[in-house]
């Protein structure tokens, strides 16, 4: 007769038993070390003279005694330094006198903390992975420090890097057609390098198909790239730009080369009667029907800048939702395909509101931000202060993500459209 199967822990259980693990483990730390540390007078409580004191590396000291001072056991774990120098501490307090079954106690509490991190991680960071997303406080610079390994890793892959990727997109009412908006665009970015020989260097725009498109945007065409050489901090590059299909392709001449050699590339794309204005509600609740403005850098970059200008009439009352994608599978995502949301990526970052008036937004990441923006208006007759913004800003966004902001249309005109990558519906 076989043996009925064992169960299996569901997966709520083995969380709520992983939490109580590495909650233990805390605890435990900090009680056996903290009688370790406050068993002599003659200890000192100071990073320098500590290491001094136990011949270790001050980093050392620092983490241990920020641990110890935590008020929470998960953080503790989080700030404490690895397993073996834990030991190397117990170990040289023995020799300074430490009764010994204190320093039996918090080697203990050591080697369960080294097997805690090789049975439930495998390594020390995937530990702190676990950690942080329980650690709102520690989250931003676990995020922001891993962001930045990946920044530095893809710029040597890549061959090129930039200090900032600036995506500017405007909604305006279309003149020639009621139920649509123009959309203009700002792309490029600032203190653009070309790393090593031999690598393209270049961004893409994916714009309306001709099936799609309406007679007079096809008519303006002509219009549509405009470079902004006015407003560039360094050199501005020389781009060359291409039509293939359905995208823009701008690229740069092969000759800038070296850390020393920056330059920056920013273009207008100006696109009449690209978006529709009105969404007819869908007989299924649940069928999604926002629109949504994306940007992706085509280059790793310190950090993206991404603000939208609404006027008035586009979208009244919407409120913008920002989701981020990892394409690197899949390609862009389309904020109403429900397949995609296993893609998106859970973030930190945050939609600022710029205000009512156009002309009081200001970026510290270009000086020139504020006369880019009244040269836009002029060019287009649109009124500033009919416009509301918001902004996105992310250090070191990697390499390969999407980042999206999403409007809800009001309920009224024709039917919806899918619309491009870069203005959906």
């Amino acid at each position: 007769m076989s043996k009925p199967p064992t169960p299996q822990p569901s997966p709520s259980s083995r969380i709520a038993s992983l939490e109580e693990r590495l909650g233990k483990a805390g605890v435990d730390l900090q009680t056996s070390f903290r009688a370790l540390l406050a068993s002599g007078s003659d200890i000192p409580q100071r990073p320098n003279r500590l290491a001094a004191l136990l011949g270790l590396n001050r980093a050392v000291a620092s983490r241990l005694l920020q641990a110890l001072a935590s008020n929470d056991p998960l953080e503790a774990l989080h700030l404490a330094p690895g397993p073996e120098p834990l030991r190397k501490v117990a170990t040289g307090l023995r020799e300074q006198g430490t009764p010994d079954h204190l320093v039996t106690a918090a080697i203990a509490a050591a080697d369960a903390f080294d097997e805690l991190i090789r049975e439930e991680a495998g390594t020390r960071p995937a530990l702190d992975a676990l950690l942080v997303h329980q650690l709102p406080a520690a989250r931003e610079k676990f995020e922001l420090q891993n962001k930045y390994s990946v920044f530095k890793g893809m710029s040597q892959l890549k061959g090129a890097q930039g200090e900032l990727w600036l995506g500017i997109a405007v909604v305006a009412p279309s003149a020639t057609d009621p139920d649509r908006h123009d959309l203009t665009w700002v792309n490029g970015a600032l203190a653009l390098q070309r790393l090593r020989p031999g690598v393209d260097i270049g961004f893409s725009y994916r714009h309306r198909s001709s099936s799609e498109t309406p007679p007079e945007a096809i008519a303006n065409e002509a219009e549509r790239v405009q470079a902004l050489e006015q407003f560039c901090v360094n050199p501005p590059a020389t781009l060359e730009a291409q039509d293939v299909g359905d995208t823009i392709h701008y690229t740069l001449p092969d000759t800038l080369l070296g850390p020393k050699a920056k330059v920056d590339m920013f273009v207008v794309d100006h696109h009449p009667a690209a978006m529709r204005r009105f969404i007819v509600p869908p007989e299924d609740p649940e069928v999604r029907t926002r629109n949504a403005l994306i940007l992706e850098p085509a280059v790793p970059v310190a950090a993206l800048l991404f603000d939208v200008y609404l006027h008035e009439e586009a979208f009244p009352g919407s409120e913008p939702l920002l989701i981020q994608y990892d394409t690197a599978y899949r390609g862009l995502a389309n904020v109403n395909d429900p397949t995609r949301d296993l893609d998106r990526v859970d973030v930190k970052e945050a939609v600022e509101f710029l205000g009512h008036d156009m002309r009081n937004v200001e970026a510290a990441e270009l000086p020139s931000y504020a006369q880019l923006l009244a040269h836009l208006a002029a060019e287009r007759g649109w009124d500033p202060a009919r416009f509301r913004g918001f902004r996105t800003r992310i250090q070191y966004p990697p390499y390969g993500w999407q980042t999206s902001l999403s409007f809800q249309p009001p309920a009224s005109g024709g039917a919806p459209s899918s619309g491009s990558p870069s203005a959906q519906r």
